[in-house]
């Protein structure tokens, strides 16, 4: 089975990685701010029982009192929050990194991107994996993260997104202009020309920020599409979480704490099924390193949770919100209101999220892996959902055989209207072929008959 892992063991990676994140912070907190220039949904069972809610709010409407829960997200809440840059990234791995450009560019091969909030620093090399004894036996490990093609997909979702046509017009296009000469000098390998590029575009977004037409039209903008918030959480993902996704890898097989991501083709299909906005509560019931809870709330901006009962995965779903958060203020975008808990969904005498359940507008449980026992008790908190929630699950909690009648119109399962829905190739992580999905609503209605009945037949016997 494919998966995504994230890891908190003592490889060196993991370690290197850390070490280069605490730096980062402190840096941060000594230095004045600089201008520097796939997804994928994790999914788990039940969580367990202690935790605390992490969550992200924008710094004016923090509860004075809320510090403790978001410290993990934040450690200084007075100081500007501020990206993990691929330069940071790539240097915490140099060793898998090669110069890219054959004609040598100054500065030790590294250029800042103007984005339309912030910048980031990208060094110009690229990941390789030897084929044989020499340098020209290097090829690209396409396993690895690329910053130059981060770049440069960072470059046209700016041009795609956050540009009017005649706004465009200052950069060019495939064939003329700036985007041209991005696209030709990176192909011909010629690191001045690409430098130069990469330079003449800064301008042109750094004059329209000055102008303030930027802000205006992220305001506009509101949320990210779909393309868009995949480029920004693989930029989340690739420096938080990729360097340790192995240790994602280390479950009981067959076990309901299987590791298994729903992919974001699959995840931008269930919010227009389901409708999810702006007002909507969504809740991911195993949210693992929380993949679809970022891109849930990025793409609605909807109040979304997950809580997961695996601390590893969890950990990672709050690193991964840190950045996010970071990351979203770059583009100008808002975050949405997200919470993450490490908890057992199934606990909910110890658990405050199940007072949210209750108001939940959409509920995600992947319960591909659970057996017949989680996904019954499952079943059993529905009883206390609202009418016209949403339940999308890859297995159906209401058997085929199900009739509703007067023994078992009591049932969780009789409450649920359920319609079945295919997905296609390379939409979840454990499989390349296609399957069901399923979104139960919750529908008290076809209960009314049997409820008379029981009422007029207590007045019969009364």
């Amino acid at each position: 089975m494919n998966t995504a892992a994230v890891s908190c063991t003592e490889s060196a990676t993991v370690i290197e990685s850390s070490r280069i994140m605490r730096e980062s912070d402190k840096e941060r907190l000594t230095k004045p701010a600089a201008n520097n220039a796939t997804v994928v949904s994790a999914k788990k069972r039940r969580l367990s029982k202690s935790g605390k809610d992490v969550r992200y709010q924008h710094p004016e409407k923090r509860p004075r009192d809320d510090t403790t829960a978001l410290s993990p997200v934040i450690a200084n809440p007075s100081a500007k929050p501020r990206m993990v840059s691929s330069e940071r990234l790539v240097k915490a791995l140099h060793s898998k990194y090669r110069p890219y450009f054959t004609e040598p560019v100054s500065e030790e091969y590294t250029v800042t991107l103007e984005y339309p909030g912030d910048s980031e620093s990208f060094l110009l090399v690229w990941p390789v994996v030897k084929t044989g004894h020499s340098h020209e036996a290097e090829v690209e490990d396409k396993d690895e993260y690329n910053p130059i093609t981060d770049l440069v997909r960072t470059v046209y979702c700016i041009y795609e997104n956050y540009l009017t046509p005649e706004q465009q017009q200052l950069l060019g296009d495939e064939a003329h202009g700036i985007l041209r000469n991005l696209n030709k000098h990176r192909n011909r390998r010629n690191g001045p020309g690409f430098v130069e590029a990469v330079k003449d575009f800064n301008r042109v977004i750094a004059d329209l920020k000055a102008k303030g037409e930027l802000s205006k039209n992220a305001k506009a903008l509101r949320h990210p599409n779909y393309d868009l918030a995949c480029h920004i959480l693989y930029q989340v993902y690739s420096r938080t979480v990729a360097r340790q996704a192995d240790a994602l890898n280390n479950y009981q097989a067959f076990s309901n704490n299987v590791y298994g991501e729903i992919n974001p083709v699959l995840i931008n299909e269930f919010i227009t099924k389901t409708k999810i906005n702006s007002h909507s509560v969504f809740m991911d019931m195993g949210c693992g390193i929380g993949n679809v809870v970022l891109q849930v709330a990025s793409q609605t901006g909807c109040e979304a949770y997950g809580i997961e009962i695996m601390e590893l995965p969890c950990k990672c779903a709050k690193r991964q919100l840190k950045e996010y958060a970071a990351r979203m203020k770059a583009w100008r975008l808002p975050t949405g209101k997200i919470h993450f808990r490490h908890g057992d969904f199934l606990d909910v005498g110890s658990s405050d999220m199940y007072q949210t359940l209750k108001r939940a507008d959409v509920l995600l449980v992947n319960n591909y892996a659970f057996d017949w026992k989680t996904n019954h008790s499952l079943a059993q908190l529905f009883l206390d959902l609202k009418e016209g929630t949403k339940i999308i699950s890859l297995k159906s909690f209401v058997p085929k055989s199900h009739k509703i009648n007067q023994r078992t119109f009591h049932m969780p399962e009789s409450i649920l209207r359920v319609e079945e829905f295919e997905y296609f190739s390379e939409a979840v992580s454990w499989t390349n072929n296609g399957g069901i999905y399923y979104i139960a609503t919750v529908d008290r209605s076809r209960l009314k008959p049997f409820y008379e009945g029981m009422y007029k037949e207590s007045l019969q016997q009364s």
